[in-house]
């Protein structure tokens, strides 16, 4: 009996030092996410024209370059890695998901870039990366200031613009994207209007006019109609030939 007891006691301590690592792993990881969450260095924060305030000036929202983000993770978090997890094709849109793990820890982010170019692609898989990232911390002041910004600015909202935009204006699916009908009427009014269709949608809606839904391709219809009235509205009338 002595010799059983003597033996599930070496056992034990034997398992102590097992159990120390998940508990260190734990400390460790923690330590790593506080360096992450730590505010980028403003000399690589770079700025581009973002949303739309109630007065109508486009602010500039400021942003990382996807390898900023493998840098600050190369530094802070050596054994980290990636992986693409899906590539999908919805029409003219690619969208890629790519997962970052860290100390065992897994989470992923969702890109979309335009199908028909390399560069599309590779915009996809880097905004996957960056989104992935700040789910670990990585810049992610730079999302609550956007954020915070258009709460106390104020961004053209739906009641106020007259237009009700859908608040996920991209498709996720084919069956959701916009149909050819809908784009020919996209460009053909935004043509008579003497302007840019894309560049009216990222305007309002953040998107280029091939990624919308059918819904929010309908909603730009009606905002590129309710400019043409409003131009009409404003021409004054030809005066008959005598």
């Amino acid at each position: 009996m002595k010799r059983t007891s003597s033996t599930k006691a070496e056992e034990a301590i034997a398992q102590l030092p097992e159990e120390a690592e998940p508990r260190s792993n734990v400390l460790e990881f923690s330590n790593t996410l506080r360096e992450l969450k730590k505010h980028v260095n403003p000399n690589l924060v770079k700025q581009r024209e973002g949303w739309r305030d109630r007065n109508g000036n486009v602010q500039m929202v400021d942003y990382v370059e996807w390898h900023t983000v493998a840098d600050i993770l190369d530094e802070t978090a050596p054994n980290w890695a990636h992986a693409v997890k899906d590539i999908r094709q919805i029409g003219d849109l690619m969208t890629v998901t790519v997962a970052i793990t860290i100390d065992g820890v897994t989470r992923e982010g969702i890109g979309t870039g335009l199908a028909q170019s390399e560069m599309g692609i590779k915009k996809a898989e880097h905004d996957a990366l960056k989104r992935a990232a700040v789910k670990f911390g990585i810049a992610r002041e730079l999302y609550k200031k956007e954020s915070d910004a258009i709460e106390r600015e104020g961004s053209v909202t739906p009641n106020e613009s007259g237009d009700d935009f859908p608040p996920n204006p991209i498709a996720r699916s084919l069956g959701d994207l916009v149909t050819a009908k809908q784009l020919g009427m996209i460009r053909a009014i935004a043509r008579e209007l003497g302007i840019d269709a894309d560049e009216e949608c990222n305007t309002v809606m953040r998107c280029n006019t091939d990624e919308l839904t059918k819904r929010a391709a309908s909603s730009l219809i009606h905002h590129l109609q309710e400019m043409q009235r409003d131009n009409s509205s404003l021409t004054p009338p030809l005066k008959k030939a005598s």
